[in-house]
């Protein structure tokens, strides 16, 4: 079963991918729904290894957060570099908008958390 982030973003990328198809350009939107997912799974996947790391050395799943979100951020530049080199002008927008709005959905997930990983 998915996780309520996957769920809340996978929701938002869809109906953002759905109003751009209308207008012709659901290429571009679907290729930011890619690219929000990816970030999305990637963050899961770092969360995981430093709570596993953590137990025994909170040091160690704190470098594994900041080395995580220094290879999220090189990725996901390198996804956009591609995918906006390959995409039409009027696509660029599209893709753009769609990963903002599905990390934005992010946001509304952690209201009420203390912490990052609750």
């Amino acid at each position: 079963m998915l996780s309520k982030p996957f769920k809340v973003q996978a929701i938002i990328g869809l109906v953002v991918v759905g109003f751009y198809a209308s207008q012709d350009q659901a290429i571009g939107a679907a290729y930011g729904f890619f690219i929000g997912m990816m970030n999305v799974l990637m963050l899961a996947f770092s969360f995981k290894k430093a709570n596993q790391r953590a137990e025994n050395d909170p040091k160690a799943g704190i470098l594994i957060l900041y080395v995580s979100a220094a290879i999220r951020f090189i990725l996901l530049a390198v996804l956009f570099i591609i995918g906006l080199s390959f995409l039409e002008e009027s696509q660029a927008f599209p893709v753009v908008l769609t990963f903002v709005l599905m990390q934005l959905g992010q946001l509304l997930n952690l209201r009420g958390k203390r912490r990052l990983t609750d």
